[in-house]
């Protein structure tokens, strides 16, 4: 079985090599021929220069269409009966490839790992949300007391340890975009992702319509991907005006004028809810405490939340990288369906 990876590449080089190397162990591990096309969007020709001393079988350079553009050339130029869609700043880890393919042949159509923050895979980066409109309708009802959030927060963090100790494929309403897996003639079967997106919800939109088509998305609990995150995107200065853009997109595109309406009503009745939460500085400085499941989020709501099991200090990961912004951080235990906030802490600033 011959495998492509497509990455769409901004001024990627200094991870993209780890990328690409990690992809290639896991292709021989699994015993797999890997083809490797990348489409570098950087506009630059340093960086072209930099690629091109990189092991690449066909390295596309084009004009900065955005990511889905980026995605639709490079599956074009592919030749795998797999594509695996993969950011740049990601490196597959042991075994990590081979469990994708055993959610493919489960008969997943579309295929996502379980994101880390780590190496070691302690830390777990948040579970993919449902895009729909029921859903996101839900969790903004949820926000508007704090009886209703609590309620809410068992059943959210319920979903997150299911997912987060999953040692298998499980079916799920929806993927975060950093890898995905789907065999050609599916791609090709479900249609490109919409050009329109620059950056951001251009894979939401893609895996909402794939499942609307009776697409089944599985995530593989036993693949496990690190995810340098917004290893591009940070250096973005209009960040937060595309991805607002693209959030109107699929807003105009997938949800009706009912549901358009609605959402703006609840958005506006949206209350700050949460545990009251001790402010630490810095990180470090956090309590030694006890806890069978630890939220860690931008948000004093703590959704979508990254997480690790139990332990009772930061792992150094979290402090490296909640240097900046504002943080909240929560200490649960009990077990699913009984969970109980243990404490909540707060550093940094917005």
């Amino acid at each position: 079985m011959r495998i492509s990876l497509v990455v769409v590449a901004h001024r990627s080089a200094e991870v993209l090599a780890d990328c690409l190397a990690s992809f290639r162990a896991e292709a021989a591990a699994a015993g797999v021929e890997p083809d490797v096309v990348v489409v570098d969007h950087s506009e630059d020709p340093a960086e072209v220069i930099a690629l091109e001393g990189m092991k690449i079988d066909r390295l596309l350079v084009r004009p900065n269409r955005g990511y889905a553009a980026g995605v639709n050339v490079g599956v074009a130029a592919a030749g795998g009966e797999v594509i695996l869609i993969a950011n740049a700043d990601v490196e597959l880890l042991p075994g990590s490839l081979a469990g994708l393919l055993r959610g493919l042949e489960a008969g997943f159509t579309v295929v996502g790992p379980q994101l880390v923050w780590d190496r070691d895979g302690r830390v777990f980066l948040p579970v993919p949300e449902d895009p729909s409109p029921g859903a996101e309708l839900g969790r903004l009802r949820r926000l508007h007391n704090q009886a209703a959030w609590e309620r809410w927060l068992t059943r959210a963090v319920d979903e997150m340890w299911d997912l987060w100790q999953a040692d298998s494929c499980v079916e799920v309403a929806a993927l975060r975009g950093p890898v995905l897996a789907v065999r050609r003639h599916d791609f090709l079967r479900l249609g490109p992702l919409d050009e329109g997106y620059f950056l951001y919800f251009e894979e939401t939109e893609w895996l909402w319509r794939a499942r609307r088509r009776g697409a089944r998305l599985g995530f593989a609990g036993d693949a496990r991907v690190l995810h340098h995150w917004a290893h591009s995107t940070r250096r973005l200065d209009r960040a937060g005006e595309i991805e607002a853009a693209s959030r109107r997109r699929f807003l105009r595109r997938n949800f009706g004028l009912p549901a358009r309406c609605l959402r703006r009503l609840a958005l506006r009745r949206v209350r700050e809810v949460g545990p009251t939460a001790e402010i630490i500085e810095p990180p470090e400085a956090l309590p030694i405490a006890d806890a069978d499941l630890w939220l860690l989020s931008f948000y004093p709501h703590f959704l979508p939340a990254a997480g690790w099991l139990s332990g009772g200090t930061l792992p150094r990961v979290v402090v490296e990288r909640t240097a900046r912004g504002e943080w909240w951080l929560a200490a649960l235990v009990g077990g699913r369906g009984a969970w109980r906030l243990a404490g909540a802490w707060r550093w940094g600033t917005a």
